[in-house]
């Protein structure tokens, strides 16, 4: 009887699993793109606090000029990368660190975008004031 049973429940819940979840989905084709280049040499982070001036970051603005017209944040992909010469990654980028003297700290550079301009920052998990280095990155709008 309890093999009966526990095949009845595995059965109902699959059913349940297999019903339960719907795509939901449309076809959009994103085949036209814009690439954006960005430079952001050591002097042109900025400083940032919250507003009891702690958990310092870093951050640069650009403003986005020569966005094809027609596009919309809500019909659009948006990609953004760190490029270190021979390779790019993804952003975030997130990194563990440790020096000689054993402190551990974790860099985090990350983005956020509208279509008329893009943030990126930088945050050590130590709030180090140490600006970061220059950095090179590239934005990818796709609608």
């Amino acid at each position: 009887m309890k093999t009966i049973t526990q095949s009845v429940v595995i059965s109902i819940l699959g059913i349940l699993l297999l019903t339960s979840c719907e795509e939901v989905s449309y076809s959009e084709v994103l085949d036209t793109k814009q690439v954006f280049t960005f430079e952001v040499k050591a002097n042109d982070w900025q400083a940032n606090t919250d507003h009891d001036g702690l958990n310092l970051f870093y951050s640069c603005n650009f403003k986005i000029k020569g966005l094809n017209t027609g596009v919309s944040l809500n019909r659009c992909a948006v990609l953004a990368y760190i490029n270190f010469g021979n390779y790019e990654q993804p952003l975030p980028y997130i990194r563990h660190y440790e020096n000689t003297f054993g402190e551990l700290w974790t860099r985090t550079v990350d983005f956020d975008y509208s279509l008329k301009e893009v943030n990126f920052y930088v945050t050590n998990s130590d709030f180090a004031v140490e600006r970061p280095e220059k950095m090179y990155f590239r934005l990818v709008y796709i609608w």
